[in-house]
């Protein structure tokens, strides 16, 4: 039966020639209307992490930042903590173009600024 789907599809993609000559066709080139999907070598791994919750932190940080990002073998991770040892944990990646960015967002401590707010709040 799938034969036959590919068949059919196969010759719907089959034109005559522009010269009129109806005992040969020509394939015709596939058009596509959908934007091409990002090939896996245009994001970088900017962190791994071995719990899930660290790694949606992350995410959250890079979103909020306006970096798109996106969390690779987290499901595997979860199946299994040991997958996270033979896969190198769950890696977060982002744009070739955005990497320095996330990872200066990844890098800054903001623990001064909690505690300086804790302290404030038990003052009043």
């Amino acid at each position: 039966m799938l034969g036959i789907a590919i068949l059919a599809r196969l010759m719907g993609s089959l034109v005559p020639p522009e010269d009129g000559n109806e005992d040969t066709y020509v394939r015709q080139p596939a058009t596509s209307h959908e934007d091409p999907k990002p090939d896996m070598d245009e994001f970088v791994t900017v962190a791994t992490y071995d719990k899930s919750i660290d790694a949606h932190i992350a995410l959250g940080r890079l979103s909020v930042e306006g970096i798109e990002a996106q969390l690779f073998d987290e499901q595997m991770v979860q199946m299994d903590w040991l997958y996270s040892i033979a896969l190198g944990g769950i890696k977060l990646r982002v744009a070739r173009s955005d990497a320095q960015a996330a990872r200066k967002v990844l890098e800054t401590d903001y623990s001064a600024v909690l505690d300086e707010a804790d302290e404030s709040e038990s003052e009043k």
